[in-house]
């Protein structure tokens, strides 16, 4: 396993991959792979950063963040369906803790029905800040 920067050729796999969080979280974004792939070329052409989670040169999970100033907001973490409870997220964040975000705090959102989330990022140490709510 190997942790490494993205690179604007790993857009479509990070878009598909970006479409199973979606289908995983329930999310209403109905964004097609089309799309996604270039919402994430742009998003990695201009201010977000994508580390990626490689096992025999495929890619089997990632971090998209940008820095906010005072602080990095990771925007999606996701691993491969096959690849979940092996310790894959909590590797990358342990790596992302110790090689990149070593100088601010890590702000994140989670959809509130996604439980499985939410105890990943309380038991990783995370705390609620903030309840955002819509109508």
């Amino acid at each position: 396993m190997e942790i490494i920067k993205a690179k604007l050729g790993d857009v479509k796999r990070l878009a598909e991959l970006n479409r199973c969080l979606i289908e995983d979280e329930r999310h209403p974004n109905p964004t097609n792979i089309a799309e996604l792939t270039e919402r994430m070329n742009a998003w990695l052409a201009t201010d977000y950063i994508c580390y990626t989670v490689k096992e025999n040169g495929h890619i089997i999970a990632y971090c998209l963040y940008r820095d906010d100033g005072e602080h990095y907001y990771m925007r999606q973490l996701y691993v491969d369906r096959a690849h979940r409870r092996k310790g894959v997220a909590t590797q990358l964040l342990d790596w992302l803790y110790e090689n990149v975000w070593t100088d601010k705090k890590v702000r994140l959102d989670v959809l509130v029905h996604n439980e499985d989330a939410v105890v990943f990022y309380k038991r990783y140490g995370f705390r609620i800040g903030v309840f955002r709510m819509e109508k």
